[in-house]
């Protein structure tokens, strides 16, 4: 399972261009009890940050595949194409992924991720 945190308010990325209110995209095998815990920690961290008042988890999952674990695909995809987009990770972020680009495009359709940064970004 994948999780987004978002903030109430957008943050400009180097791009100059560019803002989105996703602060943190995470991932976990775990079930739902997981998101929550990094919510709260990651939440002390973003309070800190100008104008934050309240900070959402989204889930995000997709189907299963044999043998592969896509919740890992599907972390490192979404944080490839925030990174093509946005030319920087999350502001909580700090690995890029552990799957490389190539293979994350052909288990997901880049407009499908780009749909779901698109909702909790801007």
């Amino acid at each position: 399972m994948v999780y987004i945190l978002v903030a109430n308010r957008p943050y400009k990325y180097p791009n100059g261009k560019r803002r989105s209110r996703i602060i943190y995209i995470g991932t976990t095998g775990k079930g739902a009890g997981r998101p929550a815990t990094s919510a709260v920690n990651k939440a002390s961290e973003a309070f800190e940050l100008r104008g934050v008042k309240t900070i959402e988890v989204h889930i995000v999952t997709c189907g299963g595949r044999k043998a592969v674990k896509t919740w890992l695909h599907l972390e490192a995809s979404l944080l490839a194409v925030f990174r093509t987009r946005y030319f920087d990770l999350p502001i909580y972020n700090k690995k890029t992924g552990s799957v490389r680009y190539a293979e994350d495009v052909i288990l997901f359709r880049r407009k499908a991720l780009e749909k779901i940064l698109l909702r909790f970004g801007d």
